[in-house]
């Protein structure tokens, strides 16, 4: 069953706040209670990427050579898959840079691996309720608002057409793009200077993990470097060869000092070459003084996009912890920045110890 989305209001976030801290004490014992890292202990971590067991029913369903039916909660709960997709993606954390008080201005959370990458990945892969973002142009039911349905369109390069990802304080992390790149014509990561040589060097890594498409790079020296393993029939046709490249590059974006006025030449391309761009942004939200500058450079992205005439989605992945961090954020996007924020409502995402919010 697909996820459902609320319409947030000046009044609807506060309820959407309490039920969420609510359903957090109700999982507290299965639930981690730290601030998220995801290892603090180990400068190298190998994070595999791949679907989940399936459950003993679904297990006794095949065996017995039983279809899927309409209806059929078990069968739903393991969802279609676009693809059995696996990867090993190799983290370099720089523990000594968190630990420092002079490391990238004291801007030091970004030199490791947070747990919301991981957990919104596998969801987008694998989950039955984040079908519409892999198949796209699916209508999704609005609780909350005016409208009953909104279309989704899909983080997959396809029919509807070229796909771009802009990654928002992306971090020494190379998993979100190691593996969407394999989906999308383009994908831009973005962080503080004093983040990027790593996160370059973890991205390069990683670059075999990027199977399904050809990825070339101005920013990483990458020129056809990786020639994928495409098959024909995961491939329309007609699509010629430009959509079957993916091009990664990587951008200092300071959120303090964005300015839409200046040339920014990846994100002009993302947009020239790119029907949808979607903004995903994981586990920014953690200090009450950086949500008005991330809100003002989200917003004039929006417009930057906009402008160009490309259609822009947001996702923002938000680790539960401080409530009151939780409630500026939200507070301050939906009634100060006027944005449309919508909450992603689904199971597995209401289980676990993060929010989704689509800003569509």
């Amino acid at each position: 069953m697909a996820f459902q989305l609320v319409r947030l209001d000046d009044d609807s976030l506060y309820e959407h706040i309490f039920e969420r801290y609510v359903e957090l004490e109700r999982h507290t014992a299965t639930l981690k209670q730290d601030l998220g890292i995801q290892q603090r202990d180990a400068s190298t971590l190998e994070i595999d990427i791949e679907p989940p067991e399936p459950s003993d029913e679904v297990v006794r369903m095949k065996k017995s050579g039983r279809r899927r039916r309409k209806g059929d909660r078990a069968a739903e709960d393991e969802g279609p898959r676009t693809y059995d997709e696996r990867y090993s993606v190799v983290v370099e954390q720089s523990l000594s840079d968190l630990n420092s008080s002079v490391s990238n201005n004291n801007s030091t959370t970004g030199y490791v691996l947070w747990s919301s990458t991981p957990f919104f990945l596998r969801w987008l892969l694998y989950s039955a309720e984040a079908q519409p973002f892999r198949n796209g142009n699916v209508a999704v039911e609005v609780e909350g608002a005016s409208e009953d349905t909104i279309i989704v369109p899909g983080m997959y390069t396809g029919a509807q057409g070229d796909v771009g990802i802009l990654e928002l304080g992306t971090g020494i992390s190379p998993l979100l793009a190691s593996v969407l790149c394999n989906h999308v014509s383009g994908y831009v990561c973005t962080d503080q200077r004093g983040i990027l040589n790593k996160l370059k060097q973890n991205l390069r890594e990683n670059v075999s993990q990027i199977t399904r498409r050809r990825c070339v790079s101005a920013s990483l020296d990458i020129e056809n470097e990786s020639e994928g393993t495409i098959s024909e029939e995961l491939e329309e046709p007609s699509r010629t060869r430009r959509k079957l490249t993916v091009r990664l590059e990587v951008q200092e974006l300071d959120w303090e000092k964005f300015s839409a006025d200046v040339p920014h030449p990846y994100l002009d391309q993302l947009a020239t070459e790119c029907e949808t761009v979607y903004i995903l942004a994981m586990d920014v939200i953690y200090n009450e003084y950086l949500i008005g500058p991330f809100l003002r450079t989200l917003s004039a992205l929006r417009d930057l996009f906009g402008k160009k005439q490309t259609r822009v989605r947001c996702l923002v992945g938000v680790h539960l912890r401080s409530q009151d961090i939780a409630t500026r954020f939200l507070e301050q996007a939906v009634v100060e920045y006027e944005l449309p924020v919508h909450s992603i409502r689904g199971a597995a995402v209401d289980q676990s110890r993060y929010a989704l919010y689509l800003v569509n």
